[in-house]
């Protein structure tokens, strides 16, 4: 059954003018270049992402503004370049588009985890790079393209987001399973169904499968999944979280790092080594004055893409703070490391009546209505005081005044009760919910707050 998926997937890529196999073929190759390989093949593809930058109308003029393109001779100079920023690129996406890009393209609309719609355009070799890396990193465990997974996350809310993700997941020997309701009668429900599935591996948010491992252990029924790897993306994957899952489901606890606006950024391997797709980007740890840290160093991570020729993103602030590992990994591989140290997470909310909800749905059901053609609301956050809930919102200038009663239907739907909806001009985000739609204001009191002009 495998194999026939993989069939269909190789022909879905080459429909698509994705080279998904080729690009992987030559990053399983270079995984084993020494650092000062990986460095040069870095060079020569932040040289062709600055031509293609410099053409793009925000680059352009932030090039006049700063130094020549043609001035550049290497990575070292990226450092001289302004950083990119998220309300940036928010505002116009197509300002960071070439407009002579003659390829095909993607599109990507995302909240990520804050709440705030994101356009993002990028090439197909981009995506291909993406997915590749993906694909290499699971193979460090016996993984293939086309063994079954369960995806314990990413549930489409609106009808045609289910009839294109159920198309998806065919080819790829996909399951998606909810994480939403984390009640002990669902988690019993979850855990039979991927018993009979028997899946190679499994795919979600750490504090998603967090519960269900949890749950695993009281009923003894972990180890008898037949799971090769447990993959945990999208929040930190601390290390509890990762003692739990390993000894819950008996098998490997692996790591992804990335980002809608990037793609695959690292993979964690065998020997624990979160290595870098050096490949696919460029990564630096910034200080408070945008200086370079050394080595070891917390910081913030700001990141290069260096494939998507469409609309590049040079030295953008991708949200998360980190640091480089020194020295080489165990496995052998010469792909650099790294440690995330803070970035998104979703969280999980218990309800009056027992019932646990994963901060997930919150982030889906904002995305449902932030994305729509129509979309009258363009920023969702909500707010857990206690076992309470409310929500703001910030509405569209033209859009649809319905969705906001629609967005307080489907809130009582998820949870219960009645959610009050406060309208607002803007929504400041500061401290540590800075990047949640799920925002715990017990936790954080001055975490979060809405203003309105009257």
């Amino acid at each position: 059954m495998s194999v026939l998926h993989r069939l269909a997937y190789r022909l879905v890529q080459a429909a698509r003018r994705e080279p998904v196999h080729r690009v992987l073929a030559g990053m399983e190759r270079s995984q084993w270049w020494t650092p000062e390989q990986l460095r040069a093949d870095q060079e020569a593809r932040f040289a062709r992402v600055i031509r293609a930058a410099a053409r793009t109308p925000h680059y352009a003029r932030r090039f006049r503004d700063a130094v020549d393109p043609a001035a550049f001779r290497g990575l070292d100079d990226l450092v001289r370049l302004p950083l990119l920023e998220k309300a940036t690129l928010r505002a116009d996406p197509s300002a960071l588009r070439d407009p002579g890009w003659k390829g095909p393209l993607n599109v990507h609309v995302t909240t990520g985890s804050s709440g705030v719609p994101l356009s993002v355009f990028r090439s197909r070799d981009a995506g291909a790079h993406g997915r590749a890396a993906q694909l290499r990193g699971r193979s460090w465990f016996g993984i293939r393209q086309g063994d079954r997974e369960v995806l314990y996350g990413g549930l489409a809310l609106e009808r045609l987001g289910r009839t294109r993700a159920r198309v998806i997941d065919r080819i790829m020997n996909r399951v998606r399973l909810d994480p939403f309701d984390l009640s002990d009668q669902v988690l019993d429900a979850t855990l039979e169904r991927i018993r009979v599935l028997r899946p190679a591996f499994l795919y979600g948010y750490p504090s998603a499968l967090s519960l269900l491992a949890a749950q695993a252990l009281r009923r003894g029924a972990g180890r008898d999944l037949g799971l090769t790897l447990v993959q945990t993306s999208s929040e930190r994957l601390y290390d509890h979280r990762r003692r739990l899952l390993r000894e819950a489901f008996g098998c490997p606890v692996a790591d992804e790092y990335g980002a809608a606006e990037t793609s695959i950024l690292a993979m964690e391997c065998p020997e624990g080594g979160l290595h870098q797709a050096t490949e696919n980007v460029f990564v630096e740890i910034l200080d408070e004055r945008g200086a370079p840290v050394p080595d070891g160093s917390e910081g913030e991570i700001v990141v290069t893409d260096l494939n998507n020729l469409a609309a590049p993103l040079v030295r953008y602030r991708i949200g998360d703070r980190g640091r480089l590992i020194p020295g080489a990994c165990p496995c052998g591989r010469g792909l650099p490391r790294m440690e995330i140290l803070e970035g998104s997470a979703f969280g999980t909310l218990t309800l009056p009546d027992g019932r646990r909800l994963s901060g997930v749905v919150f982030y889906f059901l904002a995305e449902s209505f932030l994305t729509r053609p129509d979309a009258g609301l363009r920023e969702i956050v909500v707010v857990r005081r206690g076992h309470r809930l409310e929500a703001m919102a910030v509405a569209r200038s033209g859009g649809n005044p319905a969705h906001v009663a629609e967005l307080g239907r489907r809130l009582e739907e998820l949870v219960g009760t009645s959610v009050p909806i406060r309208l607002v001009d803007a929504i400041e985000r500061r401290g540590s919910d800075k990047y949640r739609v799920l925002i715990d204001a017990d936790r954080d009191p001055g975490g979060i707050s809405g203003t309105s002009d009257g």
